[in-house]
């Protein structure tokens, strides 16, 4: 059995639409999640005042189905912040998040290593698109001081989804049926097109090489319909021999929205997803209610 983790947040004015601090359980360090319209009251938090790295989230101003994410690093957390949010390209951001160190361990050459570890693993998140023009720096630590930081980076990785943003992907799959294995794929067949997938604790994550119809009906829900614009605009699905294909794994909400945006048509996930015992979600979860 996994080991439980404690996760503590502190709302810094009682409002938990505020300023919301962070803490892990046997952690230096420590995330502070604040509303772009009250960044520049926060300025004199000492926690802004160090080294850390932050990232700027929202949505695109043209198509709120479209995750956007700028990661950064900073020597002072405030001064940098401030400076991205008067560039007209991040008029997108929504939140803010940064992480810092509790004890003031963090350095710039920490917060460089970590920046670039950040961008790579986002870059290959589908449920954030990053804007970072550039892949970070490469910075060369000591092996002891790089251990040090990616137990850093594995713990921003556990608090970050706390938070509400699940754009560190961390490997993490389930199984439904008594001593099933964790590696249970469920397929969808339908009408030429086959899919697979994986559930996961966030939902259902839609695999590399799975197909998508590419006509839509009029009935669709528009948000399905604009998530379909965003895969293809984001190079998550590519046409080819007449269907769409999944290039990159994608992560769905649930199993009805992963069916309906490949079908093109809306479809009760639950019952469209099987095992390859050809046994659904659905008969599956009442199997286990009915023990």
């Amino acid at each position: 059995m996994a080991r439980g983790i404690t996760i503590s947040n502190h709302l810094s004015n009682g409002d938990p639409e505020g300023v919301i601090f962070s803490y892990m359980s046997n952690w230096s360090g420590q995330a502070i999640k604040i509303p772009r319209n009250l960044f520049a009251q926060s300025g004199s938090l000492p926690e802004l005042q160090r080294p850390g790295v932050y990232f700027l989230l929202g949505e695109s101003l043209e198509n709120p189905d479209d995750k956007l994410v700028y990661i950064g690093e900073a020597n002072n957390l405030f001064e940098r912040v401030s400076y991205q949010l008067r560039d007209i390209e991040k008029s997108f951001v929504e939140t803010i998040v940064c992480f810092c160190s509790q004890t003031e361990t963090l350095t710039v050459s920490h917060t460089k290593y970590l920046e670039k570890k950040i961008i790579g693993h986002v870059s290959k998140s589908s449920s954030y698109r990053i804007t970072n023009r550039k892949d970070g720096n490469a910075i060369n630590l000591p092996r002891m001081v790089q251990d040090e930081m990616d137990t850093f980076f594995d713990n921003m990785r556990i608090v970050l989804p706390t938070l509400g943003y699940s754009l560190l992907h961390i490997e993490n799959t389930l199984s439904i049926g008594k001593g099933a294995p964790k590696s249970d794929f469920f397929f969808l067949d339908v009408g030429g097109h086959k899919a697979k997938a994986r559930l996961v604790p966030s939902g259902i994550e839609v695999q590399n090489g799975s197909e998508m119809k590419i006509e839509e009906t009029p009935s669709l829900s528009g948000s399905y319909s604009n998530l379909r614009k965003t895969l293809l605009q984001n190079e998550i699905i590519k046409a080819l021999n007449g269907k769409y294909i999944f290039v990159e794994n994608y992560e769905f909400t649930s199993p009805s929205t992963a069916a309906a945006v490949i079908l093109g048509y809306s479809v009760n996930g639950r019952v469209a997803w099987k095992n390859d015992q050809g046994k659904s979600l659905k008969d599956l979860e009442e199997a286990i209610l009915n023990e």
